[in-house]
């Protein structure tokens, strides 16, 4: 089985879908708005549908073709034979380009689904599937390039699209007058060019170098000159290869600072809740703020090399290490931020910027595996957070509009959605104040909401409980990797990573509370009502996926398992490691002893794993 060939309908098909609403869908939608809405959403969605079902024959293909990597040339992008400067566009197939093809386009099409029903009567409803089809687009590009300067087009693409859908409700203020989604919109963009300067930066020093930005001749040549110790002449300057390679390692980690929202450009993130849920969900938890982790990923072998060389900033501080440091406070400090937040978005935000502090510190330790594992998994049970606070809101505009529009009583079950669309419009719900005060993201405001939002319920407290790391769900397995990793190699690290746990717990024990249990504290919490099952159908699967995830990456269950099978396929156990470890080259060039890729071990621990369950479980207890 060969689909390689099929590699560029992962981008035609989503460019068709935006091309197809942004020309024609706002006047289906004006023409008949319900048959419209139905037409632009569903195009939008199955063009994505279309592009998950691509990565997944690009998956099987890898398989049937033994893991190797395939190229898929398109054209001669950019040629100056006088520079010997030679950009293809060429797209890379790979196990872990397939992997985040799987997990944007996956995930994408689950968010888009339930966008048809969060966004329904939304004047500019066609306007945000167009947004969303354009993100996917440029996400597909970032992960399937095949050199630096391809992965920059989709890089800098998508950081257009996050300004655009987080401003997407521009002209809205808040209630002191303020145009928030604009603002965040604004500081978005600002904080992530910052980073994106970095990123130039190092593309302008890897192809003076090595006069190339494709992965593959990176990779080699950087190898080929730290064995032959070679220089590297800047002008009248000549450097090192290690102290290079440092600058570049550098660069990118303030590139990946901007884009994953890292200490010190991480405020952006928090604030990006303003704009609509479908887009909190998509870009901010499971896709775009994990490109800088995909970027620490792809360019392993880059950080393994000053690992080894033994090169620093300054003769303080290897850039591996600076990863680590600027992940582990990261993951530490947005934790205890969290617990005083009463925006149920915002403190999902902070959640966000503490998880990818946990996976940069992944890569950063050189646990390359752990820190894709949980990229995976935060994307199943995030997603699935994000969503449903979103089913939550909508619940409490619903009783909020019920209790102003219709005299306390609600509408009929099942007629959510079309009921408040027609005030969403003129009431600019989703996150705005209105006249009494009442903010339906304001967890004050909640309480009780089990016994209203049954289904909403069960699937929120999955993912709460993933995300805290309760055994057997997902975000448990991929966490106690990292944590098992770090004891290992970075015993400070775990002692502030497992802070940073107890901190997680401890806030979604205090989200859980103050949304479901307890008394309503306003009486639209009371007439609350479930959302539609359009909503609610990508919830359980997402809930599904959180429950099952932590099979990706099983490790054997003992030190005896692991060690009758060493040498020897895994099989059912660290399927994910099996995977990825044909596109991270550092597990090959350690095994040959040029690098010292620190290596996490494959059995379960059962000191650290009774550590993380009891620190989660202390968290819930007392949260």
């Amino acid at each position: 089985m060969n689909t390689f060939n099929l590699a560029p309908l992962i981008l035609i098909l989503p460019l068709i879908g935006l091309l197809l609403n942004g020309l024609f869908g706002r006047r289906f939608v004006e023409a008949n708005p319900a048959n419209g809405e139905r037409l632009t959403g569903w195009l939008a969605s199955l063009m994505t549908i279309g592009a998950f079902l691509v990565s997944l024959s690009l998956f099987l293909s890898l398989l049937a073709h033994g893991f190797e990597p395939a190229i898929a040339p398109q054209f001669t992008w950019i040629n100056i034979p006088s520079a010997n400067f030679l950009v293809n566009w060429a797209l890379r197939i790979d196990t872990l380009s397939v992997t985040m093809m799987l997990v944007v386009t996956g995930v994408g099409s689950l968010i888009h689904i339930y966008a048809i029903g969060y966004m329904h009567g939304d004047p500019d409803f066609s306007r945000f599937f167009t947004y969303l089809n354009l993100f996917i687009f440029f996400m597909l590009i970032l992960v399937s390039g095949s050199n630096y300067l391809v992965m920059f087009v989709g890089w800098e693409g998508v950081g257009l699209c996050s300004y655009l859908l987080i401003s997407f409700w521009w002209a809205r203020l808040d209630k002191d007058g303020v145009p928030a989604n604009a603002n965040a919109g604004r500081k978005a963009m600002v904080m992530n060019r910052i980073g994106d300067f970095g990123v130039i930066l190092c593309m302008i020093l890897l192809f003076w170098t090595f006069r190339s930005l494709d992965y593959e001749a990176v990779f080699v040549q950087a190898t080929q000159f730290y064995e032959a110790n070679q220089m590297v002449q800047f002008g009248g300057l000549s450097l090192p290869i290690a102290t290079v390679l440092t600058a570049v390692t550098a660069l990118f980690l303030l590139g990946v600072t901007g884009k994953s929202a890292q200490i010190p450009l991480y405020t952006w993130l928090p604030d990006a809740m303003a704009g609509p849920t479908p887009v909190s969900a998509l870009i901010h938890a499971a896709t775009m703020v994990t490109a800088g982790v995909y970027l620490l990923v792809r360019s392993n072998v880059l950080y393994e090399i000053v690992r080894a060389s033994g090169a620093t900033i300054l003769g303080l501080i290897s850039t591996p290490d600076l990863v680590l440091w600027v992940g582990t406070l990261t993951a530490f400090f947005a934790a205890l931020i969290a617990f005083s937040q009463n925006d149920i978005k915002k403190v999902l935000a902070y959640s966000t910027v503490s998880q990818l502090g946990f996976m940069v510190a992944a890569a950063g330790a050189g646990a390359y595996v752990a820190a894709m594992f949980h990229l995976i998994t935060h994307a199943f049970f995030k997603a699935l957070l994000f969503l449903g606070s979103g089913s939550v809101i909508h619940g409490m505009e619903h009783g909020h509009h019920a209790l102003a529009h219709a005299g306390g009583a609600p509408p009929p079950h099942g007629a959510g959605a079309a009921h408040l669309a027609a005030e969403a419009d003129a009431d600019q719900v989703h996150g705005n104040a209105d006249d009494d005060g009442f903010d339906p993201q304001d967890m004050r405001y909640m309480g009780g909401l089990r016994h209203r939002m049954p289904t909403t319920y069960i699937v929120y407290l999955i993912g709460s409980l993933a995300l805290a790391g309760i055994i057997p769900l997902a975000g448990f397995w991929s966490k106690d990797e990292i944590l098992l990793h770090d004891q290992t190699h970075a015993l400070l690290h775990f002692v502030l990573l497992a802070l940073a746990a107890l901190g997680t717990a401890f806030y979604v024990a205090r989200q859980l509370i103050m949304v479901f249990f307890g008394q309503p504290r306003h009486a639209a919490a009371e007439h609350a009502a479930e959302s539609p099952r359009l909503m609610t159908t990508p919830l359980i699967v997402l809930a599904v996926l959180t429950v099952l995830g932590g099979l990706l990456n099983l490790p054997y269950l003992t030190p005896a398992m692991a060690e009758a099978n060493h040498n020897h396929a895994a099989g059912f156990f660290l399927m994910l490691e099996q995977w990825l470890e044909h596109s991270i080259a550092s597990f090959e060039l350690t095994a040959e002893g040029l690098l010292r890729m620190p290596l996490t071990p494959v059995y379960l621990s059962l000191l650290v794993a009774g550590i993380s369950t009891a620190v989660a479980v202390g968290g819930l207890l007392l949260g």
